[in-house]
């Protein structure tokens, strides 16, 4: 089953690493990101239980997308947390504010090739 969280990174421009800490990430997680410029602010009232959310999804004129998407967890390093980096892009003139959800399925892929040559 999939599970997702969603995070706010403001002031972003350009090219920036990101790391996420989530013990649920293993190194054979399946791993989905998507980003998207946010503002503040709710329209309306929550229609479901669960967490709220302050924010609001805006698509405005810049570029944004996310690359390089790697999961990470090393089980023979004591103390590792699972993790997953990756690349956040926005092509703008300005610092903007982005949501990333992260979505991670930790069904086993149903096969992993080796090298391609």
């Amino acid at each position: 089953m999939a599970s997702s969280i969603r995070w706010v990174i403001r002031g972003v421009n350009g090219r920036v690493r990101c790391n996420f800490n989530w013990p649920l990430i293993t190194a054979r997680s399946v791993v989905i990101i998507t980003a998207g410029e946010v503002k503040f602010g709710t329209t309306q009232a929550r229609p479901h239980p669960g967490p709220g959310q302050d924010f609001f999804y805006a698509l405005g004129d810049a570029d944004i997308w996310v690359s390089n998407i790697c999961p990470r967890f090393n089980e023979f390093r004591p103390g590792d947390t699972g993790h997953v980096e990756f690349i956040l892009h926005v092509g703008w003139d300005s610092p903007l504010d982005v949501a990333v959800t992260i979505t991670v399925d930790n069904a086993v892929p149903i096969e992993i090739q080796g090298y391609l040559n």
